[in-house]
């Protein structure tokens, strides 16, 4: 049990920060972490890769839920774009978790590596991004979100790595898109930890408190220290300018696309 109790603190304070800060739920740190751990204890990856997807989109709702109320009064949310994007994110999640779970365990590793470089090479290298507010067409809104719902559950983040750079593509100020995007991690995290609960129901072999893919002893120890971490993340992006904010959320892809890449 010590490497989980000493592996837990981190993970909250990390997930929390990066959450709060770049409004991006806090998964990209919480799967492979947990992934780490679970490998440790001797778990197979049939277990390991779903329950610790299952538990970060559940941490994904905590982490939301203490840092929204900040980007709110600091009005870096805009609820018109995210009421746009909603019906596809409810919809997505339950798509991504029916798809991970049949999914060849190396190729979900390697796709996730993959999906991570292209994330951070893309905020590394901006294309025709503009300063000017534009509304997001409902018809483009729709379908990005079903699409974000279900990459975010399929790989066990909260959806703001895209959500993000695409508000700040169609015109949006970056505070406000982080603010937008971790607004709509929330239902992501609710319809996603629900279909991993669903899905691992009965399942052989789980770790002690565990609910279907959800592991609550998990959940309890980061939710601690990320609720406290994400509401300091989120009154972080009030003191750096946009164009180091923008480096910064690229430079904490690194290292999780190398620890896919090697897993």
């Amino acid at each position: 049990m010590t490497i989980e109790f000493l592996l837990y603190p981190l993970i909250g304070i990390i997930s929390g920060l990066l959450a709060g800060f770049f409004g991006v739920g806090g998964g990209l740190v919480i799967v492979p972490s947990l992934h780490f751990l679970y490998k440790t204890l001797g778990y197979s990856d049939e277990i390991a890769i779903p329950i610790s997807l299952g538990t970060a989109l559940a941490c994904i709702i905590i982490n939301a839920l203490s840092a929204i109320p900040i980007h709110h009064k600091n009005k870096t949310i805009s609820w018109e774009n995210f009421k746009k994007l909603l019906l596809g994110i409810i919809i997505g999640p339950v798509i991504g978790a029916l798809i991970s779970i049949e999914l060849d365990k190396e190729l979900f590793k390697k796709i996730f590596a993959l999906f991570v470089f292209l994330i951070s090479m893309r905020l590394f290298f901006k294309t025709g991004e503009s300063d000017t507010k534009k509304p997001v067409p409902i018809l483009i809104a729709l379908p990005f979100g079903g699409f974000v719902g279900t990459i975010s559950s399929l790989f066990g983040v909260g959806g703001g790595i895209f959500i993000g750079p695409f508000l700040r593509f169609m015109g949006e100020n970056i505070k406000r898109a982080a603010g937008t995007s971790l607004v709509c991690t929330l239902p992501v995290g609710i319809i996603g930890t629900s279909t991993y609960i669903y899905l691992g129901l009965g399942a052989e072999s789980l770790p002690d408190y565990s609910i279907g893919y959800v592991n609550y002893l998990s959940l309890f120890f980061i939710a601690i220290f990320s609720s406290i971490f994400s509401r300091i993340g989120a009154q972080l992006t009030q003191k750096v300018n946009d164009k180091v904010y923008q480096i910064l959320y690229a430079l904490q892809l690194v290292p999780i696309f190398i620890y896919w890449l090697l897993a």
